[in-house]
Parts: C-alpha cells; structure tokens; sequence
C-alpha cells in the first residue's frame, strides 16, 4: 500500500473523530464546534476528490446485494452530509453567521439528530471498507500471509468492541436519540471526557463490525449457491442432450 493510501485512510479516520467531537457540543464552545465541523466537510471533500473513480465505476459490474448496499450506503451518507451541510449554515452563529436565520428551532433539531445517523451510516460505511482497512493494517506492520493466531485475535476484539459497542448504546441513549425522541441523559463532561469519546466509537465499532460480518455471511451464501449451480450444470446439459436425442 502506497504512503498516499494510508494518509488518505487516516484523515478518513480522522472525519469520524471529528464527527464525534461534534456530537460532544456541551463540551465545545458553539466556536470550537463549528470549527471542528468546517474541518470535517473539508475532510468529506477530500474524500470525494481521492475516490472520484468510483463514482464512474458505481454503475458497473455486476449487481449483487452486496454491491447494491454499498451503493445504497453511500446514497445515505451523501444525503445525510447535505442535510448536516444546509442545516449548519442556516443555523451558524460564528463562521457562518451571515447565512444563519434567527429562531431556527426546528433546524437547530434536524441538524442535531441528522448528527446522529451520520454516525451510524459512517460507521456502517465503515464497515463496508474493513477489509480494506484490515489490508492497510497488516501492510504497515508487515505481516504476510494468513494466521489463524491474528484471525481469531482480530475476531475476539472485533466481539469485544461490538458487546461495548452495544452497552453504549443503552448508556448513551442512541436508539432514542436516533428515533428522534427527546432524551433527559446529559452526559457529565466534568467526570468523565474521555468516557464519551470511547463510547461513541465503540458504537461506531459495533455497527462496523455487524455490516462487516453481514456481508461475509451475503457473499458465503451467495458462493455457496453459485457452487450448486456450477455442480447441477453438467447435469442439466447432459439431460438437454438425451431430450434432444428423443
């Protein structure tokens, strides 16, 4: 893997960071925030800009249901970063004060909950690309080949992450908050910061992991069912000749 590739992986990682910040806003000040917020869709542009080709590629190849979840990911995402995009400036205080609207209550809500399904559809992006991250992983500390030793180690983490992942969930109210259901939990910065951070991105790790494993479990199914077929074939020309024969 090119040097170029893992920087652009990094500042990838870099925007979910961002993301998360962002959701921290009674830790920020509305100036930190809408700076960190600035510097996440300069990050979404870059991202655009470095995977352009895909873009032409979308369209092509063959149309499974994992290719089509994809595609459907990144629909949700796109719209979800436009909502984040519109909703920030009508309701910016400091950078963008001069486009914001005064008494923006309910756009002040959207963008507030569109927070977090971008969350959740990046983290299920995410998970879409694992494979990928896991292949720049293994590249940078040069490991080769296959290990069991490192397959069951990365799926017991994996299992780990996911099990917080879920008891983050319940503690930080993302079910409710992604329902669009008001929610009286408060996260208390003063005790604990690093507490929220870790949180969230067990949550991020938790539905990355579940797309993960879900496609593996698509495409088994699907090899599977493509293996049949391939050992039915002889068979079925074979009957087609003796019809015709008759």
């Amino acid at each position: 893997m090119s040097n170029i590739f893992r920087l652009r992986l990094s500042l990838d990682f870099l925007a979910i960071c961002l993301v998360i910040a962002c959701l921290a806003y009674w830790w920020l000040d509305n100036l930190s925030h809408e700076l960190f917020g600035t510097a996440l869709f300069t990050l979404v542009i870059l991202h655009n800009v470095f995977n352009r080709r895909w873009y032409g590629t979308a369209s092509k190849g063959r149309r499974d249901a994992a290719r089509i979840f994809n595609i459907l990911t990144v629909i949700c995402l796109a719209m979800a970063m436009l909502i984040m995009l519109v909703t920030s400036l009508l309701i910016s205080r400091d950078v963008f004060h001069f486009m914001s609207l005064d008494g923006a209550f309910a756009i002040r809500e959207i963008h507030m909950f569109a927070g977090y399904w971008l969350l959740l559809i990046i983290a299920v992006h995410l998970g879409t690309r694992w494979t990928v991250v896991m292949n720049v992983f293994r590249g940078t500390l040069g490991l080769q080949g296959r290990s069991l030793f490192r397959t069951a180690l990365a799926r017991g983490l994996a299992f780990a992450i996911a099990g917080w992942g879920v008891q983050s969930s319940f503690q930080m109210a993302f079910g409710s908050k992604l329902m669009l259901t008001y929610t009286l939990d408060m996260w208390d910065f003063a005790e604990s910061t690093s507490g929220f951070f870790l949180n969230y991105a067990s949550i991020v790790g938790l539905y990355a992991s579940i797309t993960h494993y879900g496609l593996i479990g698509v495409r088994s199914r699907r090899l599977a069912r493509e293996g049949e077929l391939s050992s039915l074939r002889p068979a079925i020309v074979e009957g087609s000749k003796i019809s015709q024969r008759q």
